[in-house]
């Protein structure tokens, strides 16, 4: 089962300090998350990114995984050293630590994970995972580009036309199905989708709010005639 792991403000742990644990450092930044990485040694992309993420030099062992653990209490926790049998013991280290749970993703061993990464499709506000439940994150990979080949610049637009519509309709049209009804109105509606296109943007976010202001005078009515 795919999910949407919500990390914003939240502490992240990744053990290693190779150039996979620098991806998923790179990753959880682009999720808001604050990332500490325990390694005994850094690549140069980490050491760039010392401003952004904690780094702490220490061994890769029970001792200090647990410590970071103790001290960060991490939300989720990624480990990769290179080792299978090291990956292991502290991933059970990083279970047996802490006041609250951790989940943890082993990144060569599927089996010991509480969730596998999924290769994430990432176009303005869109987000899209693939995943091959470990078994070929590679081909995760090649899937994840030719989805971000299909996503067009107007269905980016209409995702931020429908965030901005879905935040003023809540004020005005009080019946979730009706907001429903009016979400896909607008995505199906022949002028707005020319004027995304177009790279007109305002013009379609005023033609969207003008078929709400429309939709909620008709509720209204319909809301007094009821009473009536």
């Amino acid at each position: 089962m795919l999910v949407d792991l919500m990390v914003d403000g939240r502490e992240a742990l990744v053990v290693g300090g190779g150039r996979e644990p620098e991806f998923k450092a790179l990753k959880l930044l682009d999720s808001g998350a604050r990332v500490t990485v325990l390694a005994e040694s850094f690549t140069p992309g980490l050491r760039r990114l010392r401003k952004k993420v904690r780094l702490v030099k220490a061994p890769l062992d029970k001792a200090s995984v647990r410590r970071a653990v103790e001290e960060r209490e991490p939300r989720v926790v990624f480990v990769s050293t290179g080792d299978s049998d090291l990956d292991q013991e502290l991933s059970r280290t990083v279970r047996a630590s802490g006041r609250r749970n951790a989940i943890v993703c082993v990144v060569d061993d599927p089996r010991l994970n509480d969730f596998n990464m999924p290769a994430i499709a990432k176009l303005g506000d869109i987000r899209v995972g693939i995943s091959t439940g470990g078994l070929s994150p590679a081909m995760a990979s090649v899937i994840r580009q030719r989805i971000e080949d299909v996503i067009t610049p107007e269905d980016i637009a209409q995702v931020r036309l429908q965030g901005h519509l879905r935040s003023i309709a809540r004020g005005t049209l009080k019946d979730a199905g009706s907001r429903k009804e009016l979400a896909y109105r607008v995505i199906k509606d022949r002028k707005i989708g020319a004027l995304l296109r177009e790279g007109r943007y305002r013009e379609a976010e005023e033609r969207a709010d003008r078929m709400l202001a429309s939709a909620a005078r008709t509720s209204k009515h319909e809301g007094r005639t009821a009473k009536g």
